[in-house]
Parts: structure tokens; sequence; C-alpha cells
């Protein structure tokens, strides 16, 4: 399916967006390793969350749906049999079920989707390694990808990660930890990137009850801890709103996100910080957001590492700005579902603007936009990014935008709640 956007201005609008699906996507094999019941509201049904329940039902792991909540039950046994399991596009799950996988005796065969499989995953491998875990990949393959048969048990509590490209190998990691009979110590080599979602991993297991230690760069579980189920409705997505708020700095006129978790540990929570440094005009009120924009906005210079998944929002609002944008420390982004340094500049150059990009960094100097057909590389963040080009630009075209399934199914349609029309074409 593709889409049109249609040209719109003056933004006049209040939102309510689903539940943060990077919490959930914590939460969900947090509850299943749980000794008891959790109840959770307000789950975002989208593809990521859908793959993770069924993965990890094939584990044995019990999910109930029930209207608007997800009940999460204790495992009676453990696997009992050889497993196969599919993540789709998932890095986030993908990185946690292989260690999760770890915990049992009998194999398990984890598949994926074709761009999924090109996706790293030897950092995580090699601590599973270190820890004894057997890893076995397709003929050929030198166990740096997916797919993978996984094979327990754990044996010692000590490794060492890199953590360079991805938070998500030592919170796949962490979320473990407490299952093994000596704990684990997790020394990290390398530059952390993405600690904030890291700390939301390590807030969401002391909730339910397993503290982590930090000194310098070592992480530690220790033993004789264990989940308890919770009852927690999920915030909305700090990320799902960086679209929305851009689209009225973009526009012009008032948005306000209701719902809003200002505690949130989430880099992309304080991008209204950024839109605000370029012009916009920020209000907070109780758990509301609200964004207010003449349209005017001037280039910053900012450093993103600790909000990736708002760098290709920022990176549109650019266009739209007077001045020339940097967006810096933004290396990992070339590991993301698509390469989001320079398949992001590839697109925006498509309407007429000028980008440089660079191994960290992209510049964008805002300018006059023109009509183009814009290829989404099989990326939901970049269909919703790109997306938002239509708002003063006639003939933005977006190729396959259902890819926004995989995290946010029903975009469109929250998009036309603001006054942003998009047509099927």
């Amino acid at each position: 399916m593709n889409r049109e956007i249609l040209p719109t201005s003056n933004i006049d609008a209040t939102v309510r967006l689903p539940g943060s699906k990077y919490i959930a996507n914590r939460l969900i094999p947090l509850c299943a390793l749980a000794k008891s019941q959790s109840n959770l509201t307000n789950v975002v049904d989208n593809n990521d969350i859908n793959t993770a329940i069924k993965g990890l039902s094939e584990l044995g792991y019990l999910f109930l749906k029930q209207e608007n909540k997800l009940v999460v039950l204790p495992r009676a046994k453990s696997l009992d049999r050889p497993a196969n399991l599919y993540t789709a596009h998932s890095g986030t799950f993908s990185r946690f079920v292989c260690a999760i996988a770890a915990l049992e005796k009998q194999p398990v065969f984890i598949t994926c989707s074709d761009k999924m499989a090109t996706r790293p995953m030897s950092e995580l491998f090699n601590c599973l390694k270190q820890l004894q875990v057997t890893i076995g990949s397709k003929p050929g393959s030198i166990s740096q990808f997916l797919p993978a048969t996984i094979k327990g048990p754990f044996e010692g509590d000590e490794c060492d990660l890199d953590a360079s490209r991805s938070s998500q190998y030592l919170s796949a990691l962490l979320v473990i930890a407490p299952l093994l009979d000596n704990g684990l110590k997790i020394h990290l080599s390398g530059e952390l990137v993405s600690k904030a979602y890291v700390d939301m991993t390590i807030k969401l297991m002391a909730k339910m009850g397993v503290q982590v230690e930090q000194a310098n760069n070592t992480f530690s579980v220790e033993p004789e801890q264990s989940y308890q189920g919770i009852e927690y409705e999920i915030p909305c997505d700090p990320v799902s709103s960086t679209y929305f708020i851009a689209a009225v700095a973009i526009a012009g006129g008032r948005v306000t996100i209701e719902g809003f978790d200002f505690d949130s540990v989430q880099g992309e929570s304080e991008f209204s910080q950024v839109l605000e440094a370029m012009g916009a005009k920020v209000e907070r009120n109780n758990n509301q957001l609200t964004i207010v924009s003449n349209a005017e906005l001037n280039a910053i210079e900012v450093d993103m590492g600790n909000m990736p998944d708002a760098v290709q929002t920022l990176a549109v609002v650019a266009c739209f700005a007077k001045g020339t944008t940097r967006i810096t420390n933004i290396a990992h982004l070339a590991y993301k579902e698509s390469n989001r340094i320079e398949d992001t500049a590839t697109e925006l150059r498509k309407v007429g603007i000028k980008v440089k990009s660079g191994i960290d960094f992209l510049e964008i100097v805002g300018g006059k936009t023109e009509a183009a057909v814009i290829n989404t590389h099989d990326d939901h963040r970049m269909a919703m990014s790109m997306a938002l080009l239509g708002i003063r630009t006639s003939g933005i075209k977006i190729l396959d935008a259902q890819v926004v399934e995989k995290s946010f199914p029903e975009y469109w349609g929250y998009l036309t709640q603001i006054g942003l029309k998009s047509k099927a074409i």
C-alpha cells in the first residue's frame, strides 16, 4: 500500500496515543518470567508486540488477552521439547528471546525476517558463548546473525560485552540474570549507546522486585532475586508523540498530547525541548504536553545520542528550518531497520534538500521542498517521519506505507485526528 500526503496548515488538536512499545517490549518478557500473575493495560497492538507474545508462547509462557488488558500467567513447567519461533523484524525481541531461550535445556531454533537476518547479533552471541550457551547457526555461517539454534543451560556468571552498536544486548542479559543460579556480572567494553533504554529496563526490573547494581562499567545482578507480577498501565509512547509535535512545529498551530509521561527515562520524551530550541513553544500541565508553533523555525546543532528514534523526525523538521541543522552522535543508527543515516539522507535529497552525511552525523540545510516518491526501506520510522514532509509539500508519496504496522498500525488514522490527511494510492 502506498499513500500520498495532503498538505495542511494551522493544526489545532488534542490526541491520546497508544502505550509505549518500548515498555511493552520489556514488560512482556519480564512478566513472563515472573512468579505471579501480571495484568498490563494500554498495551499497544502492533506487529512487534504480537510477535513477542506469540514467540514466548512457543516456549510455554502463558498470555491471555482480555479486552484492553493483557494477563501474563506464571509458566507451569520448563520446555520439554525442541521449539521453533519467529521474531519477524523485531530487533528488541530477537535479542531478548535469544537470552531467554538460553535458559532452556532444549534447543530453540529462532528464525526471523530477511531484514532482521542482516542486523548484528554477534556481540550477544559472544556473551552467551562465554556463559557456555551453545549457539548453532545455518551451515556456512559464523554465528553472527539469525537464524540460529540456542541451547542452554547457562554455566558461569561473568561475561564481557561490547554494547557500542546496540543497548539491547545488555538489556537482554539483564532480563535473564536473576534466573541464573549465581546471578550475573556483565563487564562492558566500548561506549554504551542508547543508555536510556538500559535505564528503562533496569527501572522496570526494579518495579518487579529485581535490583541491578552498576559500578563503573560493570552491571551486576545478585542471585536469589525473582520477578513478582504487577498491575501496570503503560504510558503513551514518547517516540510516537514526536511525529505529532513535529507536525505542529512544521504546520503551525497547537497540539496537545494527553497522558504524557514526563518521568520517562526514555530520551525521546525530551524531544519537545529540541523543538523549543528551534522556536516552538512548549507547555507542560500535569500529564499534558502542548506544542504551539508559528511555523517559523531555526536550525540547531544537537547531540541525539540519547534519543535515536527521533532522529529521522528531527531531520524532516530541519528541512523547514532556517539555516543548517547538524545532528550528531548517531553512528549506531546505521544498524537499525534501515541505515537511518544514509537512507534518510537519500530520501531528503529527493525532495530537493541539501544533506551531508557521515559515520555519525547528518547536516540538513533548510530550503524549498518539492514532490517526491519516498522509499521507506522497509523501515516503519522512515514512513512515519517522511510523511511529515507532505505537510508543506504537495506530491509526497510514501511507498509501502503499511510498514508502520511494526510499531504503530493506526498511525495514518491518528494523523487524520490532528488534521493531516492522506490517501491510499
